[in-house]
């Protein structure tokens, strides 16, 4: 197999250099050496092609082909997160039960969403740099067809206010606890990063929405309100939503939605609205 690109999500950092210093790889070959042997072991995968590597923060993604299927392979070397990664996952498969679009991780062999997986594979740097831990935490997702969310077509607004409606919906009868903990009246579930680099259109409907390793409790106002100012936001294409995009986005979340929001939320939008771009520094 070639060597993958490799690049950094949103950080203006060397990205090869952050391969070693962060996950103790020597490049972009020892990646593929390692994630091919992880996924043949856990997966009985057989990858034939990876074509690019993306690191984000502590997590890396690597594009694969495997088995003729087009897949994603992601894992993080922060161990203190691995506890809410897998609740993630779990509230991911909740989801698409319920037929939100995701990209559902498929499962291992033996049944685990994700797996603990020696960060110590052949190929990997001798180093003197410490490193945050023995052990990656892995999954593998589908790749799904799309672009990401255009702010600037007015359908797909709609159709993101009307979905972010249907994904609260969802989360709100979510049975299990999250992080150790469950909701206190008026929290329930939320995204969290409901915004267009986690939003895919194919031009006629979203197809899926993606990364919900933020969700956490909180009201469902409060989830909007950010949801309708960081709309447009990408990697690291940052800026607010228009007064007219945010009204759109907004009134189709509000046609969805099964429970209306009532004066008080319509007034607590407001204000976390103003909020949210003072926090950012937009006003």
């Amino acid at each position: 197999m070639e060597s993958p690109t490799v690049s950094m999500l949103w950080e203006s950092v060397e990205p090869i250099e952050q391969l070693a210093r962060r996950f103790g790889f020597q490049g972009g070959a020892s990646v593929v050496d390692w994630v091919a042997g992880a996924l043949r072991r856990h997966w009985a995968l057989d990858v034939s092609r990876c074509d690019r590597i993306v690191i984000s923060d502590w997590n890396v993604m690597a594009w694969i082909v495997a088995d003729d299927r087009r897949l994603v392979a992601k894992w993080s070397a922060r161990p203190q997160r691995f506890g809410r990664l897998l609740d993630s996952a779990r509230v991911v498969m909740w989801l698409d039960s319920h037929g939100i679009p995701v990209a559902a991780p498929i499962p291992a062999t033996d049944g685990r969403l994700l797996v603990e997986v020696a960060n110590d594979a052949r190929g990997r740097l001798r180093s003197r740099l410490p490193l945050p831990g023995g052990r990656f935490l892995l999954g593998v997702l589908p790749v799904i067809d799309g672009d990401l969310l255009d702010v600037d077509d007015g359908t797909q607004v709609a159709e993101a206010g009307q979905m972010l409606a249907a994904v609260h919906e969802v989360l709100a009868s979510y049975p299990e606890t999250f992080d150790g903990r469950r909701p206190s009246k008026p929290q329930q579930l939320v995204s969290n990063d409901f915004r267009s680099a986690n939003i895919l259109h194919d031009g006629s409907m979203i197809t899926a929405v993606l990364d919900f390793e933020e969700v956490t409790y909180d009201t469902r106002v409060a989830d909007l309100a950010k949801a309708a100012v960081l709309l447009g936001t990408q990697y690291r294409d940052w800026g607010p939503t228009s007064e007219d995009v945010r009204q759109t986005f907004v009134t189709a979340y509000a046609q969805r939605a099964q429970v209306a929001l009532t004066e008080a939320e319509e007034v607590e939008l407001a204000t976390r609205i103003a909020a949210v771009l003072r926090s950012m520094g937009w006003t």
